[in-house]
């Protein structure tokens, strides 16, 4: 992306990057308009524990997931100030146009005007944003492996309907695939949300981050108030006092997100712009106590010897996907 800031007709000033704030949102207190556009840029964010759904896949999980984690912050966020910082420099022509584009995808919109006066104009913009799509690709790949990993080891334990069928790893893959395919096509479905109402995928993916963030607050509240963080064997990235306040500053920001990002998108609210995500909790709090009630509570937590033989399916196969000591 480097092209673009060096070859835009005018550049936007560092007062108007660093210190102008546009609110478009309807809200008059700027800081509610602040909170409601995090949504944005928190969804790239949300998914941090994906490398520990990999962890029996991994070489010393105790040790490089946690590299995995803290490395996914540094790079993520370092490559995406200097992007973001070289967008907003390179924003040429109205703001509102950019914004309002009938294509719906600004940064389209951007690429193809930062090259204005350029005789390769609208070339340079479809291979600029095609540089983004295959990120994305990328990125979707990943997702999926570890989507499927997540399904593989809770059907393994029973935690979902047809578990069974779901915890089976293909003999001639190495990889869960009935999993995979599963998770694929559900990504689907949900994606397919975006071409029939825009509003019900945004509340979808509001929900996504909420409810990823609430996972992570059950066993940090379990971790501080009901077992004690001391009564842990300490793993080689132990924080002490400062892993304490990083499980307080989760549960508050757990919270935090919890009633904020309730919030309607913008104002006044109206049937089509309303932030659904509080129906979205409520369906799924009714699937999963329903599941639990029905099924889960029968099955969840297979024997001891069901899952050691499951497991041992998979070490036999190939050492690197877990060890005998986990097994045992």
């Amino acid at each position: 992306m480097v092209t673009v800031p060096s070859v835009t007709p005018e550049y936007k000033p560092a007062s108007f990057v660093f210190a102008t704030f546009i609110n478009n949102t309807g809200y008059d207190q700027a800081g509610i308009a602040f909170i409601v556009g995090l949504i944005n840029t928190n969804w790239p964010f949300c998914c941090l524990d994906c490398a520990t759904h990999l962890a029996e896949e991994v070489p010393r999980p105790e040790r490089n997931i946690p590299i995995a984690i803290c490395g996914t912050v540094a790079i993520g966020f370092t490559t995406a100030w200097f992007f973001a910082v070289a967008m907003f420099f390179s924003l040429y022509g109205d703001f509102e146009q950019l914004v309002n584009t009938e294509t719906g995808v600004p940064i389209l919109v951007l690429f193809y005007s930062a090259l204005t006066g350029r005789s390769a104009q609208v070339a340079g913009a479809i291979v600029l944003e095609s540089l983004i799509l295959a990120t994305g690709l990328g990125c979707q790949i990943a997702s999926h492996t570890w989507q499927s990993r997540l399904l593989w080891s809770f059907a393994r334990d029973g935690g979902v309907p047809f578990s069974r069928y779901f915890a089976h790893c293909s003999e001639k893959l190495d990889v869960p695939l009935r999993a995979h395919l599963f998770s694929c096509g559900l990504v689907a479905i949900v994606g397919s949300l975006y071409l029939g109402s825009y509003t019900a995928f945004n509340s979808m993916v509001t929900a996504t981050i909420v409810l990823l963030y609430i996972s992570y607050a059950v066993p940090i509240f379990s971790l501080l108030f009901v077992r004690g963080r001391n009564n842990l064997r300490h793993g080689p990235f132990w924080l002490g006092k400062v892993g304490m306040v990083a499980n307080v500053v989760v549960l508050c920001w757990t919270m935090f997100t919890l009633v904020m990002y309730s919030f309607p998108y913008t104002m006044p609210v109206q049937a089509g712009n309303m932030n659904y995500v509080s129906a979205v909790y409520a369906a799924v709090s009714l699937i999963v106590a329903a599941d639990w009630f029905l099924r889960g509570k029968k099955q969840y937590g297979n024997s001891k010897e069901s899952r050691q033989t499951l497991l041992a399916e998979v070490v036999h196969r190939r050492a690197s996907v877990g060890s005998t000591e986990f097994v045992h």
